[in-house]
């Protein structure tokens, strides 16, 4: 093996955390992942819609011995380029820095997860901030719109956005976060990723150490009853109308998931797809077209959205929906090899970035259930097979799929009446 190529390992350390490393001899920096659980499906159902949001604020002012001050001006001494966001299942921690701090970056990371300070004194400076990102939403039509169709599209509590409803906000208490925290906050279920310059057996001895009475699982979030479907339409008197279709897809760890991302990209990623295509290139309907494909642990899900004019959101939904009844057959060759020498080229770049490959390496642990090497992800996009991917679309994109699509539609009243 080449000294400048990436080592990957996996350990379980004694408290049940998974930790996961990706050393790169020429790399100098190094990058954290952490995922612990408490995202935003994890939000208590009946008054806590939001919890997570503000958590993700509440855990950086202060930990251990430090306020909000000392911890932040601990990590820039550091060099640490840092974040927390709130994701559907996890809290996930970011940091990134030189290969030689990754040691007490840790440390003040552990203590953020175990030893959060939550000051009563910050709540409202958190809350107002999380309340001015819910109001901002009016001001971004188009992810307003993304967010409605995820509303009905699936199945609580995946359907939440992860603002949080305004007054779930405003009623919960320092105890209330203080306590899911420490009820979700466990570490079967976490897993940390780094991506860099780092020693596996030394982040082993140092995280058991650090990591010593940790103990415990959280519940996992499940499905709740059935998804709302249908459609949602939202008055609002602009200028353009917003479009977003949603349909079912493979999760990460279906066999079929590349080649079902192949087929979306052939139909609507960039602008050789056959949606920008038609409805743009050819007849004008739409100033942007196009799919997107997320796959996830519970649900995949494919997104068709769309920008047009009042009087052109008939026309233009008529010829999404024509693209896509054209699409019985799949792409072509040529089709198929454009998108994997896209996905091959965009994963090649991406894996060269730090936070990048960290965020991957367990994202890929908790979807798929193990890390995936460089070489094995490049790998699978030399080898997507035409053959293959036509034959997904023909078993997993027909009629019945298409039938089952859920719709929301954003725009003056007249235009969003006749949508169905």
């Amino acid at each position: 093996m080449s000294d400048t190529t990436p080592t990957l390992r996996t350990s379980r350390l004694q408290c049940g955390l998974e930790l996961v490393t990706e050393r790169h001899p020429s790399q100098r920096s190094a990058s954290v992942c952490w995922l612990v659980p408490g995202g935003t499906a994890c939000d208590p159902l009946a008054r806590g819609d939001g919890w997570g949001t503000l958590l993700s604020e509440f855990l950086l002012r202060g930990a251990g011995d430090l306020d909000s001050r000392g911890w932040s001006d601990a990590m820039d001494r550091l060099g640490a380029n840092r974040s927390i966001a709130a994701d559907t299942y996890h809290q996930r921690l970011s940091a990134t820095v030189p290969g030689d701090r990754l040691v007490p970056t840790l440390a003040l990371l552990v203590d953020v997860v175990r030893r959060p300070a939550f000051p009563e004194a910050a709540l409202d400076g958190v809350r107002g901030l999380c309340l001015q990102e819910l109001a901002g939403l009016e001001d971004d039509p188009a992810h307003l719109t993304q967010i409605r169709l995820d509303e009905i599209r699936f199945p609580s509590p995946f359907d939440r956005h992860g603002l949080g409803v305004e007054a779930h906000l405003n009623a919960a208490t320092r105890d209330d976060l203080a306590a899911h925290w420490d009820e979700m906050a466990r570490p079967d279920g976490s897993i940390l990723a780094v991506a860099g310059a780092v020693d596996h057996d030394e982040l082993v001895r140092t995280l058991d150490a650090a990591l010593a009475g940790w103990s415990g699982a959280s519940p996992r979030p499940v499905a709740a009853g059935t998804a709302v479907g249908g459609v949602r339409r939202i008055e609002r008197d602009t200028a353009q109308v917003h479009l977003a279709i949603g349909f079912d897809g493979p999760v990460a760890s279906d066999p079929d998931a590349l080649a079902f991302r192949t087929a979306v990209g052939v139909l609507g990623s960039g602008t050789s797809s056959r949606l920008f295509l038609d409805v743009r290139e050819r007849r004008g309907l739409a100033y942007a077209v196009g799919s997107r494909f997320e796959e996830g642990l519970a649900f995949g899900a494919v997104t068709i959205s769309a920008g047009t004019t009042p009087e052109r959101v008939a026309e233009t939904l008529e010829r999404i929906d024509a693209v896509l009844a054209d699409y019985d057959e799949g792409p072509t060759d040529e089709e198929v090899r454009r998108i994997a020498v896209g996905l091959r080229s965009g994963g090649l770049m991406q894996q060269e970035q730090g936070p990048v490959r960290a965020r991957q390496l367990a994202l890929d642990t908790f979807r798929r259930g193990r890390p995936r090497s460089v070489e094995e992800i490049l790998g699978s996009y030399d080898a997507i097979d035409p053959d293959d991917v036509r034959r997904v679309v023909r078993e997993r994109m027909g009629p019945a799929w298409r039938a089952a699509a859920t719709r929301c539609v954003l725009g003056p009243a007249e235009a969003v009446a006749g949508v169905d």
